[in-house]
Formats: structure tokens, C-alpha cells, sequence
């Protein structure tokens, strides 16, 4: 006989594993003209080998903004920010993330290896003709708006850095999703992350928001997300240190800020990153 423990601990381990393995989402290539002229298709690989694929439009304004997906989704994802971003003269870089798209592996650790895409994605910008690397910004949502913070925290190279949706903690949002039960259903979820090599610990922003040291900040969230509650992303706002920002889009859920107030957007996002990219090189 089954306790209901047990039927919790099966659960979570269920869950962990479509966490860890989600279905990949086709990717479909956008036409390259207007904002996205001179799309180019890419590809490089990040530390531990692994080949990321993605679309690059060349830089106007010698600037570059490099865009995280979320989980169990592809780089087609940020369009409305890459367009947003390329008609302002950014050059911008969509990739997917290991595990989705067209990228290699099979594996997604929710920010911990998914560090080495981002750093990966920054040294191919850095390298562009077209840009120079002090001018370097990155922008993420969900899960790429965590792992965007990661790195920035640890990069000096990202000069603005901008995460919708982000989760201050993975092991918060893994008890904020799945966490109706308290330990019984939130620790079956984490045992099965961590069994499968992923460094739970070590997905926390929140720990070194303050070591941006000085590179500007835009958090954004929907004030109905229930995938990152306001709450959370609030935590992550108070722990950082100024320059920052915090937008929330009224009317919001995760990921809907382009579809309830599009031009906002779209000018948020250019303006935090005209500051800090376009002065002095």
C-alpha cells in the first residue's frame, strides 16, 4: 500500500523530471527584414562543449544586447524584445539555451549550467565586428531572466542587465510552484533536481544582486503572474543596490508585458539599455 507520502514523493519526482527534460518547442525562423534585416543563423559552443544555435542582426550603434529565453520555450520567444532592441540600432543575439530549440543537450538545470549558454553568448558578441565589447547588455525572461542575473553578477562585461519574470532563488520557486504540501511536495521536486546534477544552491540571485556594483538594473513582472508572484520579484529588487529599477505591468501574467502594454515596453527596454550602452565607450 501506497502512503500518501509516497504518492507526494512520486509526484515530485515526476515533476522534477519534466523539469529537467521538457519538450522542445519548434523553432520558427522570422523573415529577415525590417527591424531584423541581416538576421543571420549562428552557431557556438559554450565551456563544456555543448552547440548553441540562434539568430544574430548586426549592431548599428556599435551596442549589443544579448536575449535568454524561458524554460521549454526557444530564442523565437524574444522577438518582440529582439525587434524592440534591433530598431533602436542594438545588435542583438536570440539563442536557445541547452536542451531547447535547436541547441545540443539534452538536460536543463534551471540557471546552473545554463551560466556557461549566456557566458558562451557573450564572448560571440564581444568578438563581432560590429560591436565593442564595453557595450555589452543582457536581457532575460523566467529562467533566462535568472540565469541573466547570475551572470551579470559575476561578468563585468554585461553593462545593463534586464530579467522579467525572474525568480530570486530556484529552491523559492520550486516551493512557490509545488510547494502546496509543504516539504512532502516541494523536497521529492528538489531531491530530483539535485540527483540529477544540478546545483540548487547555487541558482540564487538574490545572494549578489549588489555585485552589479554599479551597472543599471530593470526587473519586470506582471502584477497576476503566477509563476513569479510579484512578492518574489520584489525580494530580488530590495536586495539590489542602485542604479535600479522596477516596472510592473498592471493587468500583467508571466511573460504577457508586449501584449498589455507593448509601446511601454518596448521604450523601458531601450531607454535602461540607451543609458548605460550608449555613453562613453
Amino acid at each position: 500500500m501506497v502512503t500518501s507520502g509516497g504518492c507526494l514523493a512520486l509526484r515530485g519526482h515526476r515533476i522534477g523530471q519534466g523539469l529537467l527534460h521538457p519538450p522542445h518547442v519548434p523553432v520558427q525562423r522570422p523573415e529577415a527584414t525590417g527591424e531584423l534585416a541581416g538576421l543571420e543563423d549562428v552557431s557556438f559552443r559554450s565551456s563544456d562543449g555543448v552547440t548553441l544555435r540562434g539568430w544574430y542582426v548586426p549592431s548599428r550603434n556599435r551596442a549589443a544586447v544579448v536575449l535568454v529565453h524561458g524554460f521549454a520555450d526557444n530564442r523565437a520567444q524574444l522577438l518582440f524584445e529582439a525587434r524592440a532592441l534591433a530598431r533602436a540600432g542594438y545588435g542583438v543575439l536570440l539563442f536557445d539555451l541547452r536542451g531547447h530549440g535547436e541547441s545540443g543537450g539534452d538536460l536543463v538545470t534551471w540557471g546552473d549550467r545554463e551560466r556557461r549558454d549566456v557566458t558562451a553568448a557573450l564572448d560571440f558578441v564581444s568578438t563581432r565586428p560590429d560591436v565593442e565589447a564595453t557595450r555589452l547588455g543582457l536581457f532575460g525572461f523566467s529562467m533566462g531572466g535568472t540565469t541573466s542575473l547570475l551572470v551579470a553578477e559575476q561578468d563585468p562585461r554585461v553593462r545593463a542587465v534586464a530579467a522579467a519574470g525572474a525568480y530570486p532563488a530556484l529552491e523559492a520557486d520550486i516551493y512557490s510552484g509545488y510547494g502546496r504540501w509543504g516539504v512532502l511536495s516541494a523536497e521529492p521536486v528538489l531531491w530530483t533536481l539535485r540527483g540529477a546534477g544540478v546545483d540548487v544552491d547555487a541558482v540564487r540571485p538574490i545572494d549578489g544582486m549588489c555585485r552589479l556594483q554599479g551597472r543599471p538594473l530593470l526587473l519586470v513582472n506582471g502584477d497576476v503572474d503566477p509563476d513569479a508572484p510579484a512578492k518574489l520579484q520584489a525580494s530580488l529588487f530590495r536586495a539590489a543596490c542602485e542604479p535600479k529599477a522596477l516596472w510592473v505591468v498592471e493587468g500583467a501574467g508571466h511573460g504577457e508585458y508586449s501584449r498589455v502594454s507593448p509601446d511601454e515596453y518596448a521604450r523601458r527596454l531601450r531607454e535602461h539599455f540607451d543609458r548605460a550602452l550608449l555613453g562613453a565607450g
